[in-house]
């Protein structure tokens, strides 16, 4: 299918007020912590080993346990659509790509959409791990391409991690299968798609890409009722298969790593996006770096990089971005796109 003519708008972001440094997390597993004394030591060693690694230093985390993914979703389209001059009217499609979710039924972008007071087209979830908001891009772009009539879309996630973060490890078996969780943070983000430049600026899209490795499913895990696992030296492995997928989207539009300048990835540890990066042969300057900032927030993580790089950086018209997230299943995903401004 040939991509129909859209383009982005820099996302819109909404983090938690309450900052949670490494010091306090590790307090909460040293307070859940009931084994012998002497064994304190080696788990919070092992603990500390993979905030070094992935450099996680902050996060941020809801503490209102009212709040809905929906109603933390919406806040960040309601920002977006301020910012691009968008009326909640004029949506057509909206689609929630996140993770969290507080009910099977009705689908958390009928909540949004209702919170918004828009009338969308469609209204609809897309699940895909921590690719969820890339792949609901990809299946926004599918209905602009199928529906003419269709001139607006939102896609938007709100990341709440509620329980899914376990603090009991009694046993470094508990830090293998559950550290993972403890660099997660809290957020939303919502971006526009319309067939016409956004005014304040937006981005081209010039491609799309996902591949599953299916094979690899259960090595993370967020399950309906229990807390987040992960074989996170296994998972973290498969990295290896992310740069020849982004290579096989970037020949399809004629651009090669080097000549890109702004790659927002998913942010699960600072030393996987390096061996990533490496390995594509990426510029260091063009590679965006966030997970310090806010730790791993699922599928939120790639959009909360690209909007630092937007406000800290230095984006030109005509600039080469690509975004992807790397998820549970396993799956690896991605969107490129040119700044037009």
């Amino acid at each position: 299918m040939t991509l129909p003519r859209l383009y982005l708008s820099p996302p819109a972001t909404v983090i938690p007020d309450a900052a949670v440094d490494n010091e306090t997390v590790l307090s909460r597993v040293h307070t859940a912590y009931h084994g012998p004394a002497n064994q304190w030591d080696t788990i919070e060693q092992s603990i500390r080993y993979v905030f070094d690694r992935c450099n996680t230093k902050m996060r941020y985390i809801e503490e209102d346990t009212t709040l809905s993914p929906g109603e933390f979703a919406s806040r960040a389209v309601f920002a977006c659509l301020e910012e691009n001059g968008v009326a909640a009217t004029d949506v057509d499609l909206l689609i929630y790509g996140g993770i969290a979710r507080d009910n099977f039924e009705p689908a958390t972008a009928s909540e949004v959409a209702g919170r918004l007071g828009a009338d969308p087209l469609q209204a609809m979830d897309v699940t895909c791990a921590c690719a969820g908001l890339i792949e609901a891009l990809h299946v926004a772009t599918g209905y602009f391409a199928l529906h003419d009539e269709i001139q607006t879309a939102v896609i938007c996630s709100g990341e709440l991690t509620r329980d899914w973060i376990n603090y009991d490890m009694q046993s470094i078996e508990d830090v293998t299968l559950d550290v993972a969780g403890l660099t997660l943070g809290n957020a939303a983000a919502a971006i526009l798609l319309t067939r016409k430049p956004l005014p304040n600026g937006s981005a081209r899209l010039t491609g799309l890409m996902h591949k599953t490795l299916p094979e690899h499913y259960a090595l993370c895990k967020a399950p309906v009722d229990g807390h987040f696992t992960s074989h996170s030296k296994e998972l973290f492995a498969l990295a290896e298969h992310v740069p020849p997928e982004i290579r096989r989207m970037l020949g399809t539009i004629g651009w090669a790593p080097e000549e890109i300048d702004h790659y927002a990835f998913h942010q699960p540890s600072e030393a996987v996006l390096e061996r990533v990066f490496s390995e594509l042969g990426a510029r260091p300057q063009a590679c965006v770096h966030t997970h310090s900032l806010y730790g791993n927030t699922a599928s939120t993580a790639w959009a909360l990089a690209l909007d630092y790089r937007l406000k800290n950086g230095t984006v030109e018209n005509g600039d080469k971005i690509v975004v992807a997230s790397a998820a549970a299943g396993f799956t690896i995903a991605g969107a490129a796109a040119q700044w037009e401004c």
